[in-house]
C-alpha cells in the first residue's frame, strides 16, 4: 500500500466496518459521528480533499486510532500533500515527514558497536555551535577519558553516523535508533543500564532547575502495554522534536520508565 492511499483506505474501511454492522448506516452518518461535514468525509475517501491539520486531530479522537495508526495516517498525508505540490502545507506535516525521512536504523550487530550512551551524546553534540571534533574537547564535556573519545569519534565516522558537511563534523541523520525494537539484546540492555546509572547520578548532583524526575505507581490492565509504549514513543519523538526546534548549546538525556512492580499477572 502506497502512504498516499494510506488515510483513504483507513478511513474507507472503517465505514464499510460499521456498514457491515448496520446495513442502514451512511456516509452521512459516518460524518456526524466524525462531527465533520458529509461533503468534506465525502471528497476525502473519493481522494478529491486531503485532510487539514485539524481533521486529522479529530478523525484521531473520534476513531479512536492508536498512536501507530495516527502517524502512519498523518504521513501518508503529508506524502500526498507533497505529492500534489501544495503550496501551503501544515508544519506539523512538514516537520513530521522530514524527521521520518532523515530517521536511520541500524543494524543489531552496529548497534552493539554504539551502545555506549556517549556514542549518542556525541553525534549530539555536533549541533551545538561550540562543537570542536578535537577528542580532548569532547572528553572534558562529557566527562569521558581522553581515548574513550577518541575511539568514540573514529567508530562514528567509520559506520557513517557523523559525516563531514562545510568543513564540520556533523551527525549524518536526525534519528538514529536499532532496526529490530522486539529484541532486547545485551547492547540494549547495557545502554539502559547505562542511562539509568547517569539519571541516579543527576538526581543526586544537578540541581531541580536542570532536571525533571517524576514517577507513579499504577494499577493497570497488562493487555494496554502494546499500545502505551506506541504512546510513549509518539510522545518522546515530539518532545524531541519541541527542544530541538529552539538554540541548542546542551546535550539532554530522556528516560521514561515503565515496569511491573508486583508479580501477579492473574485476576485477584
Amino acid at each position: 500500500m502506497k502512504n498516499t492511499e494510506y488515510y483513504q483506505v483507513y478511513l474507507s474501511e472503517e465505514l464499510a466496518r460499521r456498514c457491515e454492522r448496520n446495513p442502514r448506516y451512511s456516509t452521512r452518518a459516518f460524518a456526524q459521528a466524525l462531527t465533520i461535514d458529509v461533503a468534506s468525509v465525502s471528497r476525502i475517501l473519493a481522494g478529491k480533499q486531503i485532510p487539514s491539520f485539524k481533521i486529522c486531530q479529530v478523525l484521531f479522537d473520534k476513531l479512536e486510532m492508536s498512536p501507530t495508526d495516527q502517524r502512519k495516517f498523518m504521513l501518508s498525508v503529508a506524502a500526498r500533500q507533497k505529492a500534489d505540490g501544495c503550496k501551503r502545507i501544515s508544519p506539523a506535516f512538514k516537520k513530521l515527514h522530514d524527521l521520518d525521512a532523515d530517521r536511520v536504523h541500524v543494524s543489531v550487530d552496529t548497534w552493539r558497536v554504539i551502545a555506549d550512551w556517549y556514542h549518542g551524546a556525541i553525534m549530539e553534540l555536533t549541533f551545538t555551535k561550540s562543537f570542536k571534533p578535537d577528542p580532548k574537547w569532547i572528553a572534558k564535556e562529557l566527562g569521558l577519558t581522553e581515548v574513550e573519545a577518541k575511539l568514540a569519534l573514529q567508530r562514528l565516522l567509520r559506520l557513517g553516523l557523523l559525516t563531514e558537511k562545510n568543513g564540520r563534523i556533523v551527525k549524518a541523520h536526525s534519528q538514529v535508533s536499532s532496526a529490530d525494537k522486539s529484541v532486547t539484546s545485551a547492547a540494549h540492555r547495557r545502554l539502559q543500564r547505562q542511562v539509568l546509572s547517569r539519571a541516579i547520578a543527576s538526581l543526586e548532583s544537578d540541581p531541580i532547575e536542570q532536571r525533571n524526575m517524576t514517577s507513579m505507581a499504577m494499577a493497570i490492565d497488562p493487555a494496554k502495554i502494546p499500545r502505551a509504549k506506541e504512546m510513549i514513543q509518539k510522545f518522546s519523538r515530539e518532545l524531541c522534536a519541541f527542544l530541538e526546534s529552539g538554540k541548542q548549546t546542551q546535550v539532554y538525556q530522556l528516560g521514561i520508565c515503565l515496569y511491573p512492580v508486583s508479580k501477579s499477572k492473574g485476576e485477584q
